[in-house]
Parts: C-alpha cells; structure tokens; sequence
C-alpha cells in the first residue's frame, strides 16, 4: 500500500522536514521516496486502510507546509516519454472492471461524483511539443473513461471524489485525495487579527511547523520561556498539549491568556508566569514539573536582553529540563550551538534583505 504527499514549495527544506516528523508522531515506519515535492511512502505493515487513511487525514490537517495527502491507487512507468505513458495508462484503466474499478476509488455510482485532477511536477520538461499535453486534456480522457466505466456522475466543482493523476518524468501516479490543508487558516488567524497583538510575532504557520518539528502530541507538555503573544502556544492548544508560558513582560502574560481564552485553549494551560527566563527551572520545579516533552521558542536575539541574562546560556540550561529523547525547537538570527543537547537540523528562512531567520532542531539523546 502507498500513501502520497504533496508537498508545499514555499520552502525548500521545511516541508520534508514536517512530514518526516509527523511521520514519527503517527509511527508510519514506511520507506519515504521525494520525487520532486511529492512525498511517497510504501507501508508494507499489516494495516487497515480506514485507519491509514485516518493517518493521513489527522497528517495533512496538522500541518503546515504539506498541501495534500493520497492514497495511491496504482502506478505506471514511462521511460520518459508522456504519450507513452498516457497510452499505458489508459490501457491499464479500460482493463478494470467496473466492480474493481469502485472498489479501487472506493466510489458508489448512486451516491459519489468525481473529478479528476491533473498534478504535474516541476521536473516536466519535453523537447517534444507533442509530449506537452495540457492536464486539461487529461483530464477529460481519463474523466471519460471512469465515467463510462463507473457510471458516476462528473461534478467539477465540488466532487465527493477527487482523483489525482499524478505526473513525473518517468512516472504517473493515480491516487484518490483523502485531505487538503485548510489554506484560509494562517491567513485568518496571523497576529494583528488577534484579540492581543504585538509586532514582531512569528506568524502562525512557522509556529504550527516548529510545533510539528517538535514531534508533540496530545497531553504533551510544551513550553515557551519566551512565550510573548502566545504563537506557539496558540499552535501547541489546538493539537492538545498543555501548556506552559513565561515571559519577562507581563503584558506579554496578559496578552497571551486573552489569545488563548479567545481560542477556548484556557483548560490546555498549566501555567502562564511572569518570570524572567533565567528562573524558569526553579519555576518548573515549584510546579512539581521535573521535566517536559518540548521546547519551542523564539529568543528575543537580536535586542538588548541584559533584563533577561545571556539567552544562549538560557535555552542551553533549558535542555535538562527536557525528557529523554525530548525536542528545543527555536528561531534566532544566528545559528546557535548549543552544549547539552543534540543538533538534529539548521533551516534558514530569508525575511528581507537584512534579517534571515534560523529555526534550529535540537534533541535530547
């Protein structure tokens, strides 16, 4: 059985970076291939495709950098050439019948329509002008052939099926679409349009995958020393951790208990401390909190921070409050090294012309 992931392109590395870790979070142990930025993983374990495709669905609504998740049908190899591979295709659909091929789509004539949707990947490119064939055209092949084959009715703009022909250079893949990212969500939900706003917020799209980096789950403690406005705390409640918040600005405290209540996360909070970051361990210790499940912040580098101590000494004493095998995930304006903890992974993200970002992946090994 495959499973397919297509990938966002508004990063180069943290996209796989996401899905390798939400991989981790579900334990789908398969073997991941990238072609282009289409994921796909071969599970060879025993499992019931409801509940992988439960997987997948749960995967691509937590995420923030993955834009679709498949469950591939079959595959055809083309040797590089698209006719030919279109050719095989068809040829392999017309052998189905028609029981097999609703089975295989998981489609019922008297209650499903459909829609096939074209996927090609950016390494397509043919000398051949006949071999550019427009995914409009393929799409109405292949529609013409399922329809007949099915009886279903064709329904463009809003199908309960949605099938995908998935193209590469010596590949196609057909898949059935099981879950697309809710892409209105970051939009609707970036910093000023919460009930409390500060400048300077990551926005809730990087705080949601460096959530998922932080490989969290349900009931999972997370904190954020540095929390300001609540953003990863915001990200951390809607995927059930608890939380706990400090901050050396009490505004910033305030602030982040208006945005969680006006998210309805108060029940996820443990606790929410003005506190400088330099206390935070004894803080945790006074709460009977020996150690949490991750860390995920932004450290005000960058700014004076004599208030708040040397923030490299800060976050690097941090990690002993971590649990074995347990995730620091932050952004700065360098790359940091820290001492006690493990370096899994440096991304860098360009901001404008004098500020780029990196969000480091730190492990307790």
């Amino acid at each position: 059985m495959k499973i397919g992931f297509l990938l966002g392109k508004d990063h180069e590395t943290l996209p796989l970076s996401e899905l390798n870790a939400l991989l981790e979070i579900y334990s789908l142990n398969g073997e991941l291939a990238i072609l282009d930025n289409y994921g796909v993983i071969s599970y060879k374990r025993s499992i019931e495709k409801s509940k992988l495709m439960d997987i997948v669905n749960n995967m691509v609504r937590r995420s923030a950098y993955i834009n679709e998740g498949h469950i591939i049908i079959f595959q055809i190899e083309h040797s590089e050439s698209l006719n030919k591979g279109l050719e095989l295709l068809i040829s392999k659909l017309l052998q189905f019948k028609s029981k097999e091929l609703l089975n295989l789509l998981n489609m019922d004539p008297l209650r499903d329509t459909f829609a096939i949707r074209v996927i090609k990947m950016d390494n397509l490119k043919y000398s051949d002008e006949n071999e550019n064939i427009s995914s409009m055209t393929i799409e109405r092949i292949i529609g013409e052939i399922i329809k007949k084959k099915t009886n279903a009715k064709v329904n463009l703009k809003n199908p309960s099926k949605t099938i995908k022909i998935v193209i590469l250079r010596d590949r196609i893949y057909v898949a059935l679409l099981l879950e697309k990212r809710d892409r209105e969500y970051f939009n609707k939900n970036r910093p000023h349009l919460r009930a409390y706003f500060h400048p300077g917020c990551i926005l809730p799209k990087l705080a949601r995958g460096m959530v998922n980096l932080a490989r969290l789950k349900e009931n999972q403690i997370l904190l954020d020393p540095f929390c300001g406005t609540g953003g990863f705390l915001i990200e951390g409640g809607f995927i059930g951790c608890k939380l706990i918040g400090c901050d050396i600005d009490e505004n910033m405290i305030n602030g982040t208990l208006l945005n969680l209540k006006s998210y309805n996360l108060e029940n996820n909070i443990i606790d929410l401390k003005k506190i400088n970051a330099q206390d935070v361990i004894p803080y945790l210790e006074s709460l009977g909190i020996n150690e949490v499940d991750a860390i995920v912040t932004d450290p005000p580098y960058g700014i004076s921070t004599s208030a708040k101590g040397n923030v490299e000494d800060i976050i690097n004493n941090l990690g002993s409050m971590l649990k074995d095998n347990g995730y620091m995930v932050f952004a700065s304006s360098k790359k940091i090294y820290l001492e006690n903890l493990k370096l899994k992974e440096i991304h860098e993200l360009y901001i404008h012309k004098s500020l780029t970002r990196y969000v480091h992946i730190y492990k307790k090994e």
